[in-house]
């Protein structure tokens, strides 16, 4: 199901736990004996969902270092992009999100008539959480934004392996939630995901739990089987019609914040931002190795009219003797676009990992070619070109269980264009696709990609003892290369086959 952003109104929600009172003295006394100055009568969960939904979505599309790491992109602008720096994000989502989200659940928990505005909540909530700790690893979470009368000031930084059964759980109880009960007052037009539409969020929510489920099997098989058990069955995102699929406004919208920011990059030619993002190399060697129908759509070739990819870490050397970049394609820069939150693309190889290793019954084979033909359909390739880039040699799962993950994740990669947390995390968890490094020393990373982000600065000073005892639990300390719960696969990270090799593309 497709939503689109019909003229978003510019409301100022502002976050519960950053309001900032005005001085007056009108209704002085009435003002002084409230130390709230704003009580929960007066938040409307509906504008704050809208809110949240809105900028979490748009932050999909990361054209920052999460998109080199991706390797979707490559910044022409960027210099070492595995030098430790202090990231902001994704950890700022709890002012951003999290602190909302709760409110609303908070304030939809005792009303029986809101039971399904709490569980369109939760859901979102989970979305959220999972693209922090996917991050980061331990963070805080049991603890966080309480209400006004509750306040924990220094919360503890939870074990992400207690986080993601909670999330598992939060899943498992919205899910039930939603499917009692029809006279239920639900978030209306306020959703602009799915238009309050009950069957979708059901969908949504076991589909993303089919993710986490298959994120965590490397560290603990029991726990993913578990949970690839209760929803392998049940309804998901399983044709397009379904997609979890946020459209942005056009060249007419009245406001440029709710029109592609890539887009809004470009017109609003800001220090060359748009023209500097470019197509990365793991992309365009993976659609140019297998002649992907995808390529010319996600991809302009460059002013030789070949297909090349920016890579990451490249010496002064080696930038000066590398090719011309390609860019992405005209899809992914006009004003109108589609963010992919979960597709049924996705979806279906994920049902071809759990079928490979066992975990569901089924062909792996069949999942797999479904998930590609999904995903090329989702972009308009001609049938004809389906069938062949199906009946040939990467279109059909190959080789050993490891060779046939290996096709799966790449595929999965190519699906996911543009959800650069997802396509990280998935990297980090399988070794998959391969990336290649330049020769710029990268000592931070142990000349690979990180494995996880450092915690931001900021939280040494205002929470010293929740961070400390969280980085003191990890192997390296707080640094890109300690591995986080879930990261629990022997042999990572892979080397990619030209490792070492310059230039790493043929022309």
């Amino acid at each position: 199901m497709k939503s689109v952003i019909n003229k978003i109104l510019v409301v100022l929600v502002i976050s519960i736990f950053g309001l900032v009172p005005y001085s007056c003295t009108k209704n002085f006394d009435e003002l002084n004996t409230d130390p709230k100055l704003i009580t929960d009568d007066d938040i409307k969960t509906e504008l704050i969902f809208t809110k949240v939904l809105k900028e979490s979505i748009f932050e999909i599309l990361n054209t920052g270092r999460m998109g080199e790491f991706s390797n979707y992109i490559k910044r022409e602008d960027s210099n070492n992009v595995l030098t430790l720096v202090s990231f902001s994000e994704p950890f700022d989502d709890y002012t951003q999100y999290i602190s909302n989200l709760e409110a609303i659940i908070r304030l939809t928990s005792e009303d029986s008539s809101f039971k399904h505005r709490n569980a369109m909540a939760r859901i979102w909530r989970v979305w959220v959480y999972h693209r922090i700790t996917d991050a980061l690893g331990d963070v805080p979470y049991f603890e966080v934004a309480t209400s006004f009368d509750d306040i924990t000031l220094y919360p503890k930084y939870d074990l992400q392996e207690e986080i993601y059964r909670d999330l598992f759980n939060e899943l498992e109880e919205a899910v039930t939630a939603l499917s009692s009960g029809s006279n239920q007052d639900g978030f209306g037009t306020a959703d602009i995901l799915y238009g309050g539409d009950v069957d979708s969020w059901v969908r949504f929510a076991n589909s993303l739990r089919l993710r986490l489920a298959l994120r965590v099997r490397y560290a603990d098989q029991a726990l993913a089987q578990e949970n690839i058990t209760a929803v392998a069955a049940a309804p998901l995102i399983n044709s397009n019609e379904w997609n979890a699929v946020l459209t942005t406004e056009g060249e007419d919208a009245e406001d440029l914040s709710n029109t592609n920011p890539l887009y809004q990059q470009v017109v609003n030619g800001s220090a060359g931002a748009g023209s500097s993002v470019t197509a990365g190399l793991t992309l365009v060697e993976n659609l140019t190795r297998t002649n992907d129908p995808r390529l010319p759509i996600y991809l302009l070739p460059n002013s030789e009219g070949d297909y090349i990819g920016g890579a990451i870490n490249l010496t002064a050397e080696e930038k000066a003797s590398y090719a011309d970049v390609s860019k992405w394609g005209t899809y992914f820069r006009n004003a109108e676009y589609d963010f992919n939150i979960i597709q049924s693309s996705e979806v279906n190889l994920l049902l071809a990992e759990a079928a490979l290793m066992g975990l569901i019954s089924g062909d792996a084979n069949m999942y797999y070619q479904q998930g590609i033909r999904l995903s090329m359909e989702q972009y308009g390739v001609d049938e004809v070109d389906i069938e062949t880039f199906l009946d040939s040699s990467a279109g059909t799962l190959a080789g050993s269980e490891e060779e046939k993950l290996e096709m799966i994740i790449t595929q999965k990669y190519l699906a996911l264009i543009g959800d650069n947390y997802e396509a990280f995390a998935e990297h980090r968890r399988t070794g998959y696709p391969r990336v290649w490094i330049g020769s710029e020393p990268s000592l931070d990373t142990d000349g690979a990609l990180p494995r996880r982000l450092p915690y931001p600065l900021v939280e040494y000073n205002l929470n010293p003892t929740g961070v400390s005892g969280a980085a003191d639990r990890l192997s390296d300390g707080d640094d890109m290369t300690s591995r986080i719960w879930w990261d629990a696969k022997e042999g990572l990270p892979f080397q990619h086959p030209l490792q070492g090799i310059y230039p790493p593309y043929e022309e």
